[in-house]
């Protein structure tokens, strides 16, 4: 299988200690909605489900945990009613999106992905053939000859070389990551 293949999937739940989910995905796209919009109707447009949906998943919130998400406003003839999260129900949220943050950030961090042997989509890569390996018990240096013809060096992990499947011939992708790009000007006279 090749690495290009794989999609990382993933699913954020918050749940008590007793096993009971409180907040999903579509849980914290509701409760954004309301919090943007303080309107239970407009939130369920956005979110795009039911209001009676909507409404069950805050209720199940509140059973779960004993805490209502939400305080609701009661309108009159005029109408003037609204909806907003209550400190439990921005708690929850903020929570959740600081784990959701966190994986995304994760996801796109092609030092991470590389370091798991996953393809990435940096930009500054080149495509050759690995032509020799040194390695001893901790690390292997690759030499890779690019096209137009280069030999580039790279040191990784004896462990990475195994992972990766790396053997004399086989061609990689050799992705070039500089912290610091030194400039000198030579003197004139």
């Amino acid at each position: 299988m090749n690495n290009k293949e794989i999609q990382i999937k993933y699913k954020i739940w918050l749940r008590k200690k007793t096993g009971e989910d409180v907040l999903g995905k579509g849980g914290a796209d509701l409760l954004q909605a309301i919090d943007q919009l303080r309107d239970l109707g407009k939130a369920t447009q956005k979110v795009n489900c039911s209001y009676k949906y909507a409404w069950n998943i805050l209720q199940k919130i509140k059973e779960r945990y004993g805490e209502n998400p939400v305080i609701t406003h009661r309108g009159g003839v005029g109408g003037g009613g609204g909806i907003e999260l209550s400190e439990f129900g921005l708690k929850i949220l903020r929570i959740y999106k600081k784990f959701e943050n966190y994986i995304e950030n994760a996801l796109s961090n092609s030092e991470l992905w590389q370091t798991y042997g996953l393809y990435t989509t940096v930009k500054n890569n080149m495509i050759g053939k690995v032509v020799d390996i040194q390695k001893d018990s901790q690390v292997a240096i690759l030499k890779i000859k690019v096209i137009p013809s280069q030999d580039l060096y790279s040191i990784i992990t004896t462990e990475s070389v195994q992972d990766l499947e790396l053997g004399e011939g086989k061609e990689v992708l050799a992705l070039i990551k500089a912290t610091e790009v030194l400039v000198s000007m030579e003197k004139k006279g």
